[in-house]
């Protein structure tokens, strides 16, 4: 595949949005409340790299819909109270 692009075309369009505060995004209709879930991670295990890579997208989408308008909450979930956290007060208590 060729693209061609109208250098004409593509400066005006990046001096109209420079020119406008909000980069010529259009506000996305009335706002919403919204949550964004980020990690969780289980408290009874170490934490490692694959953690950071639902908070990263979930922070992105978060600032892109703050952006657009929209309230964001962000939670975050204490990991898992279950099986590990019993294993490790049953070993507390010996």
């Amino acid at each position: 595949l060729n693209f061609f692009q109208d250098h004409v075309w593509l400066a005006a369009s990046l001096d109209r949005a420079l020119a406008d505060e909000r980069l010529g995004v259009r506000k996305a209709g009335p706002a919403q409340r919204v949550v964004i879930d980020l990690s969780s991670p289980n408290l009874a295990k170490e934490m490692h790299v694959g953690h950071l890579r639902s908070t990263i997208i979930g922070d992105a989408v978060a600032r892109v819909l703050e952006f657009l308008g929209d309230t964001v909450i962000r939670q975050n979930h204490v990991g898992d109270w279950g099986t590990q956290f019993g294993m490790l007060l049953a070993y507390m208590e010996e």
